[in-house]
């Protein structure tokens, strides 16, 4: 297909597309999932499966997702209807953009929430309120922000609304515009923060938890969660590279800057592990505290620092920056479809797709105060979203995408895309993809079904 063929425009670089999936792949994912994570199973095990699956899981899917979305230079609903016209895929198929678009905008009702927490973090730490804070101020500053409605609805819609002005522009002037400078700065930042957190912490014991680990640490729950963790930082199964794809020009090597991505997104998830766990050791913080690890231990060690409160307003605005970069990323997917099948324009389509989520978007802030009743399985509304779509829906999509790329896509197809420009990178993909990356996303979406 030509290159004019995309109505959304072209990534002007290899380095912009590199630079808006990563922005899409790095967000709360890696600076707030990840450090919880692998503090709760056990640092060096986790660590060791994930690198694992992101080589042998995440990338070639990323690489699937992103070859297909070049495929028909449209957006995803399109793209795959457009090959169904042309005979080369069933057109049920359609259920598969479909389902990975409904994922990233459930995702993204609960994400501007605890985005929202991030926000109204840097604001107290620059006035001070982590000053000597003890373990008991630093819950109860938590509690207090969990069970203020009103406060959560503000970020949750302040930020919501820097999602919309964002998505709504051109993907040349709104993402690529956005990322170029963002990106740069949230790598800068993480850089600053880990030196200062390696010099002033534990930098030993951090490093024999972060890297050192036996086979006994290698449990069936470390693995389910250091794979669904893989998914979950590089954005595949919501449809986000499926989108950006389309804007990639048919010069760039997939496999090159997908490759790349992967890095970035693997680097910003260790530089958050060297920024959090040095400092955990030195204050003897509970490592194992869970998603609290970010919001509550963080603040107690910022306020012990002696720059702690400039340390710890730097820190929530990466967390901020990061989460900003992923948000566009889920609600991009439904912008351009309305855009391109309906002519919709970019910001009205964001909006009217922004308003939808902030709406849920008030009901997940309200069940964890006023609504906080435990709906099915002993969940309440937030943490039923969170199960269904990170144990079961971003699997589920990952899987079948990579089932119609490997099986049902003609290979044809995929040599022309350039998915890699040396045959032995392409077979390497190729077989990768049907053969483990397939058969472990199954396993994983079984297991999230049965709740292991």
């Amino acid at each position: 297909m030509p290159e004019s063929r995309c109505l959304q425009g072209i990534w002007s670089s290899p380095w912009i597309f590199i630079f808006a999936a990563s922005g899409s792949a790095v967000g709360l994912g890696n600076i707030w999932r990840f450090p919880y994570l692998l503090g709760e199973n056990g640092g060096g095990a986790f660590l060791f499966v994930y690198c694992v699956c992101l080589l042998l899981v995440g990338l070639p899917i990323l690489m699937a997702e992103v070859a297909l979305g070049r495929t028909v230079r449209s957006n995803p609903i399109d793209t795959v209807n457009d090959l169904s016209e042309r005979r080369l895929i069933h057109s049920a198929w359609v259920f598969v953009p479909w389902l990975a678009g409904v994922t990233g905008f459930l995702i993204l009702t609960f994400y501007s929430v605890i985005a929202g927490w991030s926000m109204a973090y840097i604001e107290r730490a620059v006035s001070g309120q982590f000053v000597g804070i003890s373990e008991l101020g630093a819950q109860s500053m938590y509690n207090s922000l969990l069970s203020s409605p009103r406060e959560m609805l503000l970020w949750h819609t302040l930020f919501m609304l820097l999602v919309v002005l964002v998505v709504g522009q051109s993907v040349t002037r709104g993402l690529a515009a956005l990322v170029r400078i963002l990106l740069p700065v949230l790598i800068v930042v993480l850089l600053m923060l880990a030196g200062f957190a390696l010099y002033k912490g534990n930098a030993w014991e951090a490093a024999q938890f972060l890297f050192r680990w036996s086979w006994q640490d290698m449990t069936l729950k470390v693995v389910t969660a250091a794979i669904g963790q893989a998914l979950f930082s590089l954005s595949v199964g919501m449809g986000a590279m499926f989108a950006y794809g389309a804007y990639m020009s048919k010069r760039m090597s997939i496999a090159s800057a997908c490759s790349t991505v992967a890095l970035i997104d693997l680097a910003v998830s260790l530089l958050a592990g060297l920024i959090i766990f040095p400092l955990a050791f030195a204050f003897h913080i509970n490592v194992q505290s869970g998603p609290s690890l970010t919001f509550v231990s963080l603040p107690i060690i910022f306020g012990s620092l002696p720059a702690g409160r400039e340390v710890g307003g730097f820190f929530f605005l990466l967390l901020t920056i990061a989460a900003l970069t992923s948000a566009i990323s889920m609600l991009e997917l439904f912008v351009a479809w309305l855009h391109e099948k309906y002519y919709i324009a970019r910001m009205k389509a964001a909006f009217l797709l922004g308003f939808f989520v902030w709406l849920i978007g008030i009901v997940v802030l309200l069940s964890f105060n006023h609504w906080d009743s435990k709906l099915l399985f002993h969940l309440n509304f937030f943490e039923m979203l969170d199960k269904l779509t990170s144990h079961i829906l971003l699997p589920l999509g990952a899987m079948l995408l990579s089932v119609l790329v490997a099986w049902f896509l003609p290979r044809s197809v995929l040599q022309n895309e350039m998915v890699a420009k040396k045959s032995m990178c392409f077979q390497w993909w190729y077989y990768t993809l049907k053969y483990v990356s397939i058969p472990v996303l199954v396993l994983v979406t079984f297991a999230g079904w049965i709740g292991v």
